[in-house]
């Protein structure tokens, strides 16, 4: 089992969280708010800081992050096509660029895209 640690503050993260979920018809997938108010007690090895500026993942004992979480995650789904070209030699590396920017500044990015609007790292409709 893949269990995600994101940022269920983030509009377009819960999106995304919420239509993988979708394909999940075998439950290889647990997805885990780090807003949660036991987050800490229930995963220690988890800092909150660092799951909020980049994805994390934990499959069969192994902590995964960023992208990787991210194609671990659709591959699981029976999607892997969606996301497989994110990891190919080239382009992981521009990938992984882009999404450490997206996790920066995806409150802002989120708020145009959505119908929430985002200040300092806090949404509202």
């Amino acid at each position: 089992m893949l269990i995600i640690f994101y940022d269920g503050a983030c509009p377009l993260c819960a999106k995304e969280m919420q239509s993988l979920k979708r394909h999940d018809v075998n439950n290889r997938i647990c997805l885990e708010d780090v807003h949660q108010s036991d987050f800490e007690k229930r995963f220690p090895n988890i800092r909150i800081e660092q799951a909020l500026s980049i994805l994390h993942g934990q499959y069969n004992g192994e902590l995964l992050y960023g992208l990787d979480v991210t194609y671990r995650a659709w591959s699981l789904v029976g999607k892997k096509w969606r996301v497989a070209w994110l990891r190919w030699p080239v382009i992981r590396y521009f990938a992984d660029k882009a999404y450490l920017f997206f996790a920066k500044h995806r409150m802002k990015i989120s708020s145009l895209f959505t119908s929430k609007r985002c200040d300092n790292d806090t949404c509202s409709r």
